[in-house]
């Protein structure tokens, strides 16, 4: 599957949940998604109004890049709402380091290496999420079929190739 096809492919399917997605399709989506949110975020430092269009974008995108990454899951054979749960610990976390900071922000400086400490930890568990999800995003297929579908790597192609 090259780039073109990929986004093709999760745009069609935009909030399919079920079936499974080759690393091909999951990997060139995140790069289209990354390529686009950097030239809006770029041109909104010239345009002011470009800022609404990557909160649009990122709008429009959320649930087809979450349904490719479920599908990609499904294709490693784990399940999708491993998904949700790394979501809600990194945003508990997120939430810990970002609204309650003055909570425990010392306001005299006694206890700062205890703040640096736990603030450490934090976003040692949220950094060990991303990882631990990008290894799985990164594996190569299950085999065969599993409970989500066939191997999409094994269906055989729509278009017929020629050799030249």
């Amino acid at each position: 599957m090259n780039f073109g096809e990929a986004i093709k492919s999760v745009f069609s399917k935009y909030a399919t949940f079920s079936g499974r997605a080759r690393r091909s399709e999951f990997w060139y989506f995140y790069l289209f998604y990354i390529l686009v949110a950097f030239g809006l975020s770029f041109l909104s430092i010239w345009i002011p109004f470009a800022k609404y269009l990557y909160i649009l974008f990122g709008l429009g995108v959320f649930l087809p890049y979450t349904a490719v990454t479920v599908r990609r899951l499904h294709d490693i054979g784990k399940s999708g709402w491993i998904l949700l749960i790394f979501m809600v610990i990194s945003l508990l976390i997120s939430m810990l380091l970002f609204l309650f900071i003055d909570i425990i922000t010392p306001t005299n400086g006694d206890n700062s290496m205890t703040v640096f400490i736990v603030y450490g930890i934090l976003v040692f568990i949220v950094l060990a999420l991303v990882i631990w999800l990008i290894v799985w995003l990164a594996k190569d297929s299950q085999p065969g079929e599993n409970q989500w579908g066939p191997n999409p790597k094994e269906q055989p192609s729509a278009e017929p190739q020629t050799n030249i």
